[in-house]
């Protein structure tokens, strides 16, 4: 048959690209999460630290 070997190289070209797009695709999928989960980890930090710093209140009856 020929063109074959042509169709062949195409088609395998084609699946790399593929791959390769599949694999940005998750690695921003990754790091996007990743930063969010960071933020997220900064902000509890900051609340735990501002929840330890707060002077305790005492309830005085009036």
């Amino acid at each position: 048959m020929p063109g074959a070997g042509r169709a062949e190289v195409i088609f395998i070209a084609a699946m790399m690209v593929l791959i390769l797009i599949v694999c940005v695709v998750a690695v921003y999928a990754f790091f996007k999460t990743y930063k969010k989960e960071m933020r997220e980890k900064e902000k509890r930090k900051a609340e735990k630290l501002a929840a330890a710093n707060m002077p305790a209140v005492e309830d005085e009856p009036q």
